[in-house]
């Protein structure tokens, strides 16, 4: 490589690396926002999309009440998912961190993986078998008399949350992997050599090591979470509405100005929360500065 190839080299900016993949995924982006933003400017009456710009379809979906009820369960069951999950995913991925063995973490790796090889409809299904009146649970439960009627799980928010927990445990047990394993290996033996526990080694070295990694987990497992559709409707029986259940539901109805007003108001939903833990980080950081 010659002298000047080597200066041209090192004066590009890293992050053209990233354009070959960036500017596909933003153009597609930012049209299909357009694109739903002239949806949703549109006039809508008696099933026809109308010309013309009007705000009805915005105004249609502040005064609706269900919408807003909706709304507020989507996300109750995105922050219970995403914490849920992120509690049984830490400690699974320390256990992984710690396994010495490269067969039994491999074993480990293909275990938790493996659920994203089958399609999120299949399992569905399989928590159904295992979840209804007749199910797995309740026969056991029966079994060992610990009840004498079902236990009503099936249809309902509980269902819900376990089956998307199930979803999203790959993808938090993976990003928690790597936080964990950027550790300094030299802070854990400082804090054992001073006199320190397990315990307090976790809660004083390790978690406010990792603290970062885990609330953009939290983060990632929120937005995974409302803007989930298959696992609600088919776990949730009706019961348990999510907002893009409601989109699908107006574009099946061919009330696709409503839908596009609706899923920009779940954009915007995750944007501001996932902008305000952001900022509550960084104020919590310069604050123990």
């Amino acid at each position: 490589m010659t002298d000047a190839a080597t200066r041209l080299r090192a004066g590009t900016p890293r992050y053209l690396l990233v354009l070959p993949a960036l500017v596909p995924l933003t153009v597609i982006f930012v049209g299909s926002l357009l694109q739903l933003a002239d949806l949703g400017l549109r006039p809508y009456q008696e099933g026809r999309i109308g010309t013309g710009i009007t705000l009805d379809n915005v105004r249609r979906f502040i005064v609706d009440s269900y919408t807003w009820r909706v709304l507020a369960d989507t996300v109750t069951l995105g922050v219970v998912c995403a914490v849920v999950t992120v509690v049984l995913a830490y400690p699974m991925a320390l256990a992984l961190h710690r396994l010495r063995s490269p067969a039994l973490r491999g074993l480990a790796l293909f275990l938790i993986f493996s659920p994203l090889l089958t399609s999120v409809v299949v399992r569905a299904y399989g928590w159904n078998v295992l979840l209804g009146d007749g199910g797995v649970v309740n026969q056991v439960l029966r079994g060992l008399g610990l009840i004498e009627t079902p236990l009503r799980i099936m249809y309902e928010f509980p269902a819900v949350v376990i089956a998307m927990v199930h979803v999203l445990l790959p993808f938090a047990i993976f990003p928690l992997l790597g936080v964990v394993a950027q550790v300094p290996r030299a802070a854990l033996e400082a804090a054992h050599d001073l006199g320190a526990g397990r315990t307090q080694v976790f809660w004083r070295v390790t978690l406010p090591l990792t603290r970062h990694g885990v609330l953009l987990t939290l983060q990632l497992c929120f937005a995974l979470t409302i803007s989930a559709f298959a696992t609600p409707a088919l776990l949730g029986g009706g019961r348990v509405q999510v907002l893009s259940g409601l989109v699908y539901t107006n574009v099946g109805a061919v009330d696709w100005p409503l839908a596009a007003v609706q899923s920009y108001a779940l954009l915007v939903l995750t944007l501001l929360l996932v902008g305000a833990v952001n900022l509550a980080v960084r104020l919590t950081g310069r604050s123990r500065r």
